[in-house]
């Protein structure tokens, strides 16, 4: 396999699974990795055996990528690799980690109620004691 077969099935395993941008960020990614460590002295082969599976690393970069959704740009200066990148959070509630959170928010809520309840009826009748006594001995 070489460098282009590499990022044409991670692109074909990533695509219509994650936005447009994030695929070309990550296949953007990959080719610029490869083409450093080339510039270093590596050989494609290796640098490929290292990197391993593409349709591995795709189902990695969705199953990480599940929630969220964001834009990342790379770039190649000559001090080497930078990375910008600017997120923004989308969670899924259709899934079970959206559900239990969905109940866990849900059981908070209803624990609060339970405490702001109980702390209102434990001093409501000490309130309606004091205002009946200021009340009461209040000066005409």
């Amino acid at each position: 396999m070489d460098r282009h077969t590499f990022t044409d099935e991670l692109g074909r395993a990533l695509r219509g699974k994650i936005s447009d941008a994030e695929l070309t960020g990550h296949i953007r990614y990959y080719e610029d990795y490869i083409a450093q460590e080339m510039a270093s002295g590596r050989g494609e082969e290796e640098i490929l055996a290292e990197l391993g599976d593409p349709r591995l690393i795709a189902r990695t970069i969705v199953d990480t990528a599940g929630g969220r959704t964001s834009h990342t740009e790379y770039t190649v200066s000559e001090d080497g690799y930078e990375e910008t990148r600017s997120e923004q959070r989308v969670y899924n509630l259709n899934g079970w980690r959206g559900k239990l959170f969905v109940c866990g928010l849900l059981v908070v809520l209803f624990l609060i109620f339970v405490v702001v309840f109980h702390i209102v009826a434990a001093l409501l009748p000490i309130l309606i004691v004091l205002g009946l006594v200021g009340w009461l001995f209040r000066r005409r």
